[in-house]
């Protein structure tokens, strides 16, 4: 329970508005109680006895207005946000793949992370090309910009297991913290 103690603090510096030390989240309002429980990480809200009911209670208005979320004007948080899938690796960027398509782009595809990787120009492209040794060709999944061919290397993108988020800035410190979680019972 100590880790949430700690985040209950940390929210309750950015809201400012709970003025005890140990600012309680069961006195807090509907929203702000729903944001510190859903902020809560280790353990997560299903974790945290008097976490469960007010969550439970928002997933029952939800299943009957499916866009409520009640704010927390203490915290200047309205709606979370939604991530659905991880950020991509560092020297990666988000794109899509069609498993249909021979070019392996598409809008309507599979989210994935894709990077250039340098590669053995193929015999195909060891040819003299007419056109000389500069110009750019393509087949396939590989280009070849003059002596240098390149393919794209294609990873999935995972699912987060939370994707919805709160971003929440201290107004002691000035620093914005990104709360991640899941609203599954």
């Amino acid at each position: 329970m100590k880790p949430f103690r700690y985040l209950l603090l940390v929210i309750a510096a950015a809201v400012g508005g709970l003025q005890t030390t140990d600012g309680r989240a069961q006195d807090a309002s509907f929203g702000c109680k729903i944001l510190l429980c859903v902020a809560s990480q280790n353990p997560s809200w299903q974790g945290v006895s008097y976490c469960v009911p007010s969550v439970l209670k928002l997933l029952a208005i939800r299943k009957v207005h499916p866009g409520y979320w009640p704010s927390c004007p203490e915290a200047g948080t309205h709606k979370p946000g939604y991530a659905q899938y991880e950020d991509c690796p560092a020297g990666t960027t988000p794109t899509t793949i069609n498993p249909e398509s021979d070019h392996g782009g598409n809008v309507h595809g599979i989210p994935a992370c894709a990077k250039p990787v340098q590669t053995a120009c193929s015999k195909l492209y060891n040819r003299n090309d007419r056109r000389g040794s500069n110009s750019y060709q393509e087949h396939a999944e590989f280009q070849r910009v003059g002596k240098v061919c390149t393919t794209t290397e294609i990873t999935p993108r995972p699912r987060r297991k939370d994707p919805y988020y709160f971003d929440i800035s201290n107004k002691v410190t000035g620093n914005v913290e990104r709360y991640y979680f899941n609203l599954r019972h």
